[in-house]
């Protein structure tokens, strides 16, 4: 009975050794690194951005040699839905799609003004679709992205990488946009816009993108957008403005100094007052000056404190500003009432059905701020040129 029991032991380990009978090859799978969506005429188009890896060379700056051209292309089809579509790319390609590497989703104005339902419901449905990959909206269409230059990254999900990771973006993934939806649906997403620009060794003019503002989402339509400056706000609450930089006027004569955000921590807690709910925001943020064009002396601890007062007005106001742009917009794009779930249960359980109307009405927010400039340089007062006066010379 012993022999008999080892023996089959050893038959049931071999048979966990026989490998999954599922699976795929490396070679046989196309990995897509970007997706966009957008609505056109004629139905959704789909977009699937994968590297070549017959052009991928070991060693090669850039990851390709130029006689083989770029180690990178797009895919695209246009159907009624995005399954179909995507059906359509997979059935041309030689590899089996796989988006186990996609960190990216772009969807351009116009699909993110008609809904998003279709790309969550498909991303929620697909387990092969990565959760943790970050939204961008686009001014206009989603496929301006094909046309811009590689001048420093190797591909182009590498650029939107590069804006998440330096935390100069209002980033959200889609796991927090499914969580958002399930609160209501309110949500904030980067804006990315594009034009053109000079690039030095270059003689022609190339096409440019930055990060611009954030849109505005309620369930999944875009309604509205925050513009360029007026999204500042917006990183302080969500706690991202690291590394990123800040101007504010000089308290002594008013002229601009700049200072660079080194390390920013916000705290987000809901209080029930009777029957009005107050949203207290605490920010705190280290910063150093970059940059000074006033007169102040740094090396004076009164006007020091002076201009940490400047800093924490500033901040105060943007985000009140962000705060009151998507309030009148009738959303709470910044998911405050995740905090009142979190903390009394009870009560939104009561207030969930009508969250739009009582937060509109009933709820007050106080942001208090706390800025410490740590590091002002070598230098304590900024380097100034009187102009001479000149002696009146008598004729």
């Amino acid at each position: 009975m012993r022999m008999t029991a080892r023996l089959a032991g050893i038959f049931l380990s071999l048979l966990m050794l026989a490998g999954c009978w599922s699976s795929v090859e490396l070679n046989d799978r196309a990995f897509v690194r970007i997706v966009m969506v957008d609505k056109t005429d004629d139905g959704y188009e789909l977009v699937l951005g994968m590297p070549l890896a017959n052009r991928l060379i070991p060693g090669e700056v850039g990851g390709s040699s130029q006689s083989q051209g770029q180690p990178f292309t797009y895919f695209s089809k246009i159907d009624s839905n995005l399954s179909d579509a995507f059906r359509k790319i997979q059935n041309d390609l030689s590899r089996k799609i796989t988006f186990g590497q996609t960190r990216v989703v772009i969807i351009g104005n116009r699909y993110a003004e008609e809904g998003i339902g279709s790309l969550l419901d498909l991303i929620a449905r697909e387990p092969r679709v990565h959760i943790n990959a970050n939204l961008f909206v686009t001014h206009g269409p989603a496929d301006q992205v094909i046309q811009l230059p590689l001048t420093m990254e190797r591909f182009p999900s590498d650029i939107f990488y590069a804006y998440g990771r330096r935390k100069i973006a209002t980033s959200i993934n889609f796991k927090d946009i499914l969580k958002a939806h399930y609160m209501g649906g309110d949500f904030l997403a980067t804006r990315l816009v594009f034009g053109k620009t000079g690039i030095m060794n270059e003689s022609n003019e190339q096409n440019w993108m930055g990060p611009d503002g954030a849109a505005v989402f309620k369930g999944d339509k875009m309604i509205g957008s925050l513009p360029g400056q007026k999204a500042a706000g917006a990183l302080w609450i969500q706690g991202k403005p690291e590394t990123r930089e800040i101007t504010v006027p000089s308290p002594t004569d008013g002229k601009v100094v700049s200072l660079l955000v080194e390390r920013n921590s916000t705290r987000i807690r809901p209080l029930f007052m009777g029957d009005t709910l107050t949203f207290d925001i605490d920010v705190k943020t280290d910063l150093d000056i970059v940059a000074s064009y006033s007169s102040i002396n740094l090396k004076d601890h009164k006007q020091l404190k002076k201009m940490e007062k400047s800093v924490e007005d500033k901040i105060r106001q943007d985000v009140e500003h962000s705060i009151r742009l998507t309030r009148q917009m009738g959303t709470d794009a910044f998911q405050l009432n995740r905090y009142l779930e979190w903390k009394y249960p009870k009560q939104w359980n009561r207030l969930s059905k009508d969250w739009d109307e009582f937060f509109s009405k009933n709820v007050e927010i106080r942001c208090t701020t706390d800025a410490t400039i740590r590091r002002i340089g070598v230098v304590k007062k900024t380097f100034t040129i009187e102009p001479r006066k000149d002696k009146e010379v008598s004729k």
